[in-house]
């Protein structure tokens, strides 16, 4: 999943609040209108509106842009939004994982993200861990839900114990 971006939001906000002076300058003509009031000076005083608003709205860019490092030039974040843990049962030993079939696109299973474009943390569950990090290391992958299936093996060397978890992430 991704996280809010706050760059986005404040851009939408603006075009928003943009859109909203608009509304209620279309809201009013069509009041003036609905009371009979509108003729040649409803339509003048229409067009008046609508450039006061872009020349405010034009003045307040500048402003904004004169007055120091503006929102929309702030670097955006490029610390990986890590998805939800995933569960795995207790073992009362170490074990190592790893991924057994490569995560697939879930409804696309010909977009596979290569091993190297995922790290699982720990490497080594220690004795009674349940909790597997998976971080995306690839960009061209973010966004959507994949499927794959890891694979947890004693790691003490005291037995040939393993199991594979098929999970699916949101990444």
């Amino acid at each position: 999943m991704t996280a809010p971006r706050p760059q986005l939001q404040k851009s939408a906000g603006v075009v928003r609040g943009y859109l909203d002076q608009i509304n209620e300058i279309a809201q009013d003509a069509a009041r003036r209108d609905d009371a009979g009031k509108w003729g040649i000076d409803g339509w003048v005083r229409l067009i008046h509106n609508l450039l006061d608003l872009n020349m405010r709205t034009y003045a307040g860019a500048v402003q904004v842009a004169l007055a120091g490092p503006s929102w929309w030039l702030e670097p955006t974040s490029t610390k990986p939004v890590l998805p939800d843990p995933i569960t795995v049962e207790k073992r009362p030993y170490p074990r190592s994982v790893s991924i057994v079939q490569p995560f697939a696109r879930v409804g696309h299973s010909d977009t596979r993200i290569p091993l190297q474009g995922i790290t699982l943390e720990p490497p080594i569950l220690g004795p009674e861990q349940t909790s597997i990090q998976i971080t995306l290391t690839d960009d061209r992958f973010t966004g959507a839900n994949y499927t794959g299936t890891l694979r947890l093996r004693r790691a003490d060397g005291a037995g040939q114990d393993s199991e594979t978890v098929r999970v699916t992430v949101g990444l």
